[in-house]
């Protein structure tokens, strides 16, 4: 269960609670990121984690106009419609190829993780289906994902996720070793092996995604709407 702002004895006059928190108090205590956290999961951040937790947000809040959300987003807005209609064009795009690919590249990781499966066999497998491998390969990095790289050394640094950067790595390797050609893990690896080293469910993945680009999202409908935005 998610953790949702409740109020004492059901009634909405009495004072809102962030589980059994008051949720005006610890609104001036605990950061944006670390709410977030907590809303999700139910688990109160370490100070490392929610180090790393706030950097894969920041590195997912936007990726320019030529994303698929960004591509939807920006033609809504210039088709005239609201602000609300333009995000949620653009969210609809998030699936398995766009931000989706946590999830399953989670299930993957956890899998390999606890049951010892043979990497080359999985890889085998997904390939002979001709199925994409989730979290590997990108449009714009061919070779290797920067964004990936500094959510590794992050991990690395506060000795986080040791297991799952090693799993993500041997599968980018036996990718490479078996098709011939480098698919280097993207963001959506990385945020999979965050998430799955904070010991979370694959299904808050993409929630995760959606919460951390939707104001880039809204920053694209605001450059590409009609009227240009003026000061009051």
């Amino acid at each position: 269960m998610a953790r949702t702002i409740t109020h004492q004895d059901n009634d909405e006059s009495k004072p809102a609670l962030f589980g059994e928190e008051n949720h005006l108090e610890i609104s001036q205590q605990r950061s944006f990121a670390s709410l977030i956290f907590e809303l999700l999961s139910e688990k109160t951040p370490s100070k490392q984690e929610e180090k790393i937790f706030e950097l894969i947000l920041n590195l997912s809040i936007d990726h320019g106009p030529n994303s698929p959300s960004g591509v939807a987003t920006v033609n809504a807005a210039k088709d005239g419609k609201t602000l609300s209609e333009a995000i949620a064009a653009g969210i609809l795009q998030i699936n398995e190829s766009h931000g989706g690919a946590i999830e399953p590249c989670m299930e993957i990781l956890y899998k390999i993780r606890n049951t010892k499966y043979e990497i080359g066999n999985l890889v085998e497998e997904y390939l002979k289906e001709g199925k994409r491998m989730p979290g590997f390969g990108h449009r714009v990095y061919k070779e290797a994902d920067p964004r990936t790289q500094l959510i590794f050394k992050k991990l690395e640094e506060a000795g986080l996720g040791g297991e799952f950067i090693k799993v993500a790595k041997d599968l980018e390797a036996e990718l490479k070793a078996q098709k011939g050609i480098t698919l280097p893990a993207n963001i959506d690896a990385a945020i999979a092996v965050v998430l799955c080293s904070f010991g979370w469910e694959a299904k808050l993945a993409n929630a995760v995604f959606i919460i951390a680009r939707t104001p880039g999202l809204c920053a694209h409908y605001l450059n590409n709407t009609a009227s240009p935005i003026s000061s009051p």
